[in-house]
């Protein structure tokens, strides 16, 4: 028997799924961030070490990894050359590198017409029409991931700072960021050149808990965020009468935000992103066996 072995990366962490060949999972495992548009490196190095965890939790030889047919569903893989560099120092009997988006809307809604919104330390949104996926979004942190829980970080953080110089009203939250650095500007800005996605991406929460407070800081950057969600959603060509899904750590927090007929529409997805990237593994692999 050959196995199948998922990879859901993203800026925050790595989960790896390993399954049989009828894609019956036996065992996961977690690690460390696999954006591989912001570190190459790192990105494979945790993806491997994860990997041979999830080996050898399911009681499995390392050599059986070099037989496995894998997919790897990975934020970045959609910019610049990132995935033809990593592609090749797979260790796989067959592999493909897709992006995040494509394995979360295969195990969100399957082979159904429809759409998906991803949100979590970044963001992407993708269709499925007659079969072909389409993504929307996806372009990264310097550009792109509206929505997410990075940029709301970098964004609350830059209003903070413009409260600092009154070109903007303080509130209870900008406040306590403010003091967090010692009501110096100047350190905020040096240790923000050092932040990750997923530095910022911590500030996530807190926005979130305090715009529940009543906080005006923290709503103007939610209700701002999550207009340009609606309209990412639109872009991907949302319809009541077709599967849709918000997914991730802050899906459910802007479907709350969203107008009724979003609401009614969405449904729970069937499956998550590892279940996606073992169904493409196992199509992989019954093509490749096929004569």
């Amino acid at each position: 028997m050959s196995y199948l072995i998922g990879v859901d990366g993203g800026g925050t962490g790595c989960r790896v799924a390993v399954a049989d060949e009828t894609g019956n999972i036996l065992a996961r495992a977690k690690g460390g961030p696999a954006n591989i548009a912001t570190n190459l490196a790192l990105a494979h190095r945790n993806i491997m070490d994860t990997i041979e965890q999830a080996v050898d939790t399911a009681g499995l030889a390392r050599a059986e990894i070099s037989k496995a047919s894998a997919v790897l569903g990975l934020a970045g893989a959609n910019l610049g050359d990132y995935r033809t560099r990593l592609l090749p120092e797979l260790p796989f009997a067959q592999a493909d590198i897709v992006t995040d988006a494509k394995t979360t809307l295969v195990g969100a809604i399957g082979t159904a017409d429809g759409c998906i919104g991803a949100i979590g330390t970044g963001s992407v949104f993708g269709r499925q029409v007659d079969g072909v996926f389409s993504q929307i979004g996806g372009w990264g942190f310097l550009l792109g991931d509206d929505g997410s829980g990075a940029r709301l970080g970098r964004d609350l953080l830059h209003l903070t700072l413009l409260a600092h110089d009154g070109a903007a009203p303080h509130s209870p939250l900008t406040r306590e960021v403010m003091g967090e650095f010692g009501n110096d500007p100047s350190r905020m800005v040096e240790q923000a050149k050092k932040f990750t996605p997923d530095a910022f991406g911590h500030f996530a929460p807190r926005i979130i808990v305090a715009a529940g407070a009543g906080d005006e800081n923290a709503e103007t950057l939610l209700a701002r965020h999550s207009e340009i969600v609606r309209k990412y959603i639109d872009a991907a060509g949302f319809s009541p009468s077709k599967a849709f899904c918000l997914l991730g750590g802050l899906g459910p927090v802007y479907l709350e935000r969203l107008p009724a007929k979003y609401k009614k529409a969405a449904a729970d997805p069937l499956g998550n992103t590892l279940d996606g990237a073992i169904i493409l593994a196992k199509q992989i692999h019954i093509s490749l066996a096929e004569p």
